[in-house]
C-alpha cells in the first residue's frame, strides 16, 4: 500500500492530506505533528490573550474530519529524523515510518533568545496554543509588557494584551514595518495606530538582557535606549524553520526548505510547503517564503496534487493578510518594489478625511506585480487577480481604480469582506445586513459582518 507522510498538522499539512485521500482512496495518509493538540486557528492566539474567546473556541474538529476521511493522526509525536534517500521518518518513539512521498509543512518558531535557560518566570515565546494558555496564566500578576518583533504572532500579543489593560512596548529591530513588503508610508499609518492604542514603540533596537529579582522578570534593556519596567517578555522573532531533525540531510537553506514550482524538494518523493518552504517568486525568481493562512492552504492543495500524481504548478505570489488591532492589511506581490521599471501609483493617500487607509498599486514594465492594502480592502480582490494574470496598467478596470484612489465615489455597499481566520475573500451580497452571520467556505469559519465607516464590510469573527 502507498503511504503518504505529511510532518506537521498546520494548515498546509491538512489540506494535503485531504487532496491525498480524494485523489488516492487506497493509499495510507499519516499526519505526524508533536503537539497534542494541532488543529485549532492559530490566527485567533491574540484574541484568547484577550480573554474574548476560550480556547475550546479555536480548536476546529479537523482531526475528526480527518479520521472519518481514514487519515491517520499521529499527534504529541515528535519527529527525530528524516532519512531522504531512504525515505523513512524516525520518531522520537523510535517508530519507522516508510513513505511513496512526504510532505514537510512543520511551519516556523520563534528562536530561543540566548542566554535564556526557561529559569526565569515571565519570559515566553507565542507560537501556539500551549505557549499561548501559558501566557494567559501569566497575566493576572501583569503590568507592563514587552514585545519583541514584527511578526503576526507579535502583533497579535499586542492586539491581546492591550484589550487586557496590560501596558506595552513593542520592540522591533528594524527601522520600520516589514521593509521590502511596506513602504515607509504604510509603515508609518501601522505606527501611528499602535500609538494610538496606547503602544510605546522603539523600532532599530533589539533585547540587550534582561533583569531579573531571583527567578522574577523585572526589565528588559534594550540594545538603544533606557532599560524597561517589565513583568513579561513575549518574543516573537526571529523566526526560522521548524526542522531541528532535517540535519544532514541538505535542505534547509537560508529563508526555508527550498522548492520548485510543484513544491518538490530535491530529493525524489519529497516536497515542502507553507511557511517552512522557499519557492521562487513569481516576479522576480528570488526563493522566499510566502508566509500566510490563505498562501498555506495553496501550497497545501498543490503539494497534495503531486503527491497523488496529478502534475500541478504553484502559481501564487508573496500576500500578507494580517490584522493589526482593527486594521485590515493586505499586501500582494511586489507591494514594496525597487529597481528599474517600478512604478507605483496611490492617489492622494492617505486623506486627512481617511488617516488609517491606504492603498497602492505596484507595477513592473507596465505590467501590475503588487499592491498595498490598509484599512480598507474591498478591491484587493480585484488587483490579486490582475497581478496573478500579469494584466498590463492600460488594461486595468478603471471602475475599480475610481473606487481604490477616489474613496468619495465608493457606492454604499460593499462586494467583499476577508475572512478573520483565512483572509479568504468572501463574497457580500447587496441584501446583506451589519451583524449577518456567515460561513467561510475555505476554512469553515463563522463570522458577523461590521460596516465600517465607508460603507465596506468587514468580517468579525463569530465563536
Amino acid at each position: 500500500m502507498t503511504r503518504h507522510i505529511i510532518l506537521g498538522g498546520g494548515v498546509a499539512g491538512r489540506r494535503a492530506a485531504e487532496i491525498i485521500r480524494k485523489r488516492d482512496a487506497d493509499a495510507e495518509v499519516v499526519i505526524v505533528d508533536e503537539q497534542e493538540e494541532a488543529f485549532y486557528y492559530r490566527p485567533m492566539l491574540g484574541e484568547l490573550l484577550a480573554g474574548r474567546l476560550g480556547p475550546e473556541k479555536i480548536v476546529i474538529r479537523d482531526r475528526e474530519r480527518l479520521s472519518r476521511l481514514g487519515v491517520r493522526v499521529l499527534a504529541g509525536s515528535r519527529i527525530a529524523s528524516l532519512d531522504p534517500s531512504a525515505r523513512e521518518v524516525v520518531l522520537a518513539g523510535g517508530e519507522r515510518l516508510s513513505y511513496e512521498t512526504a510532505l514537510i509543512a512543520s511551519g516556523r518558531r520563534t528562536e530561543k533568545m540566548a542566554g535564556d535557560k526557561g529559569d526565569v518566570r515571565g519570559i515566553v515565546y507565542l507560537d501556539n496554543l500551549p505557549e499561548a494558555l501559558e501566557i494567559a496564566s501569566l497575566l493576572g500578576s501583569v503590568r507592563g509588557a514587552v514585545i519583541y518583533g514584527a511578526s503576526v504572532q507579535a502583533l497579535g500579543a499586542v492586539r491581546g494584551l492591550r484589550a487586557r489593560g496590560i501596558d506595552c512596548t513593542l520592540m522591533i529591530p528594524q527601522e520600520r514595518f516589514w521593509q521590502g513588503i511596506l513602504d515607509p508610508t504604510a509603515s508609518e499609518i501601522l505606527e501611528n495606530r499602535l500609538r494610538q492604542e496606547g503602544v510605546t514603540l522603539l523600532k532599530g533596537t533589539e533585547i540587550g538582557e534582561v533583569v531579573a529579582e531571583g527567578k522574577e522578570l523585572k526589565a528588559v534593556m534594550p540594545s538603544r535606549g533606557e532599560k524597561i519596567p517589565a513583568d513579561l517578555l513575549v518574543v516573537a522573532a526571529p523566526q526560522a524553520p521548524r526542522v531541528d531533525w532535517l540535519e544532514g540531510a541538505e535542505l534547509d537553506g537560508k529563508n526555508g526548505i527550498q522548492v520548485d514550482r510543484h513544491l518538490r524538494t530535491r530529493h525524489q518523493g519529497l516536497f515542502a510547503a507553507g511557511d517552512v518552504a522557499a519557492l521562487p517568486a513569481v516576479h522576480t525568481g528570488e526563493v522566499l517564503p510566502q508566509p500566510g493562512w490563505l498562501s498555506a492552504w495553496r501550497q497545501g492543495n498543490v503539494a497534495g496534487l503531486n503527491m497523488a500524481g496529478q502534475e500541478t504548478v504553484y502559481s501564487g505570489f508573496p500576500a500578507l493578510r494580517i490584522r493589526v488591532l482593527d486594521l485590515d492589511v493586505v499586501c500582494l506581490g511586489l507591494s514594496d518594489g525597487q529597481g528599474d521599471g517600478i512604478q507605483e501609483a496611490s492617489g492622494d493617500y492617505p486623506y486627512d478625511e481617511l488617516p488609517q487607509v491606504y492603498k497602492k498599486i505596484v507595477y513592473k514594465d507596465g505590467k501590475v506585480v503588487g499592491a498595498v492594502f490598509i484599512g480598507d480592502t474591498t478591491e484587493a480582490g480585484a488587483v490579486e487577480g490582475w497581478i496573478r494574470k500579469g494584466v498590463r496598467a492600460e488594461s486595468c478596470d478603471k471602475k475599480v481604480l475610481d473606487q481604490m484612489f477616489l474613496p468619495r465615489i465608493q457606492s454604499s455597499h460593499a462586494t467583499a469582506a476577508l475572512c478573520p481566520i483565512c483572509k479568504f475573500r468572501m463574497q457580500v451580497e447587496a441584501d446583506h445586513e451589519e451583524g449577518t452571520i456567515l460561513s467561510c467556505p475555505a476554512c469553515g469559519a463563522d463570522f458577523r459582518l461590521e460596516r465600517m465607516p465607508n460603507g465596506a464590510f468587514r468580517a468579525v469573527f463569530a465563536a
